[in-house]
């Protein structure tokens, strides 16, 4: 009898949010791959605050995060020397040492700092992402926040509140120009709704000889400032990377046009977070929205809560229930696609930081 494949679920239970038969549904699914498969329930969970800082480069060096980590329990301990495959949100430090079956761990979010900090990829241990499963709802999100600041939503609302019956007329986003920080799965969703709103599409991205779908123009990252200075608009959807920590600098933001807005939808740390706020106190940025921090969740005291025309969420702008349908139906393809030896989709390159 062959030898089982033993696939562990290791991410947060209560991040799936669906009804329980969606989620037998998906794991009895992946089961029917192959009658070798062999399902262990295996969760590792840290706390918000430190899933965030591990995220960030060099983290897997920082002793007072590895003090941080939870220890593992004995189950634990014992799932993860059998297991081949994982699919995961968290990861022990140092995961290959507990593993020593692992072969590939495919994560259930778009970005791989977590994948990164432990010790991942390595020549045995292959890392893929989710990325592209988030692209339409963030899309919709951070398309939302830019129609709601040219509409005058937050306006309307004050007013509504003061029940005073005064008229707010809006702007339009047709005509405008957009630019994109980051044009992966995320950015292109942004863009295919922004040209279809009648907008004009920018984008920066490493490889420039090659069109990107629904972008007007590319820039170099070397030439951000440059369009940043061309944009009404500019929305970040970049991976964390030790070359976008602090790209939206107190420069960064004097090149946009005076009465421009910003949104990031990637991550905290691609903000210089006092500069964003400068930017706004001082009129030169007309409003801004941040889905992320660089710390989170956002101390209740940090300056950001009262930056003035700052739309702050708290890293919510996916969709919570739908967003595991899509993790389980790339997790399941990849899966076809390692028993059958082909290459896996979202495979983390090292050297590029995603």
């Amino acid at each position: 009898m062959n030898a089982p494949l033993v696939v562990g679920i290791m991410h947060p239970p209560t991040w799936d949010a669906r009804p329980p038969e969606r989620v037998a549904a998906d794991i009895d699914a992946l089961r029917a791959l192959d009658p070798r498969i062999e399902i262990v329930d295996c969760r590792y969970t840290e706390d918000f605050a430190l899933r965030t800082e591990r995220g960030r480069p060099g983290s897997a060096e920082d002793a007072e995060l590895r003090s941080r980590a939870p220890e593992l329990t004995a189950d634990q301990v014992a799932a993860l020397a059998r297991v081949e495959v994982a699919l995961v949100a968290d990861l022990p430090f140092d995961v290959a040492d507990h593993a020593p079956r692992l072969r590939w761990v495919q994560s259930v979010a778009a970005g791989n700092g977590q994948l990164l900090s432990s010790g991942l990829p390595t020549a045995r241990i292959t890392a893929t992402t989710a990325a592209g499963v988030n692209g339409v709802p963030i899309a919709e999100f951070a398309f939302a926040r830019l129609l709601a600041h040219y509409k005058g939503h937050r306006e309307l609302a004050e007013r509504q509140r003061a029940h005073t019956w005064k008229a707010v007329f809006g702007t339009l986003a047709s005509g405008r120009t957009l630019g994109l920080v980051g044009v992966g799965g995320i950015g292109s969703e942004i863009a295919k709704r922004a040209q279809a709103f009648g907008m004009t599409v920018y984008a920066t991205r490493r490889r420039t000889d090659t069109p990107a779908p629904h972008v007007d123009r590319l820039f170099a990252p070397s030439d951000l400032h440059t369009m940043l200075g061309l944009c009404d608009a500019v929305i970040s959807a970049a991976p964390e990377t030790a070359d976008t920590i602090d790209t939206m600098d107190a420069a960064a933001f004097a090149a946009m046009k005076p009465g421009a807005y910003y949104c990031n939808v990637g991550r905290g740390s691609f903000v210089v977070e006092k500069d964003l706020i400068e930017a706004l106190e001082s009129g030169h940025l007309a409003a801004a929205a941040i889905d992320v921090a660089r710390a989170e969740p956002l101390p209740a005291d940090d300056p950001l809560w009262d930056a003035p025309n700052l739309a702050i969420s708290a890293h919510c702008s996916s969709d919570g229930r739908d967003h595991f349908t899509g993790v389980y139906r790339l997790f399941r393809e990849n899966l076809a696609r390692y028993l059958a030896g082909e290459p896996l989709r979202n495979t983390v390159d090292p050297d590029a930081g995603y």
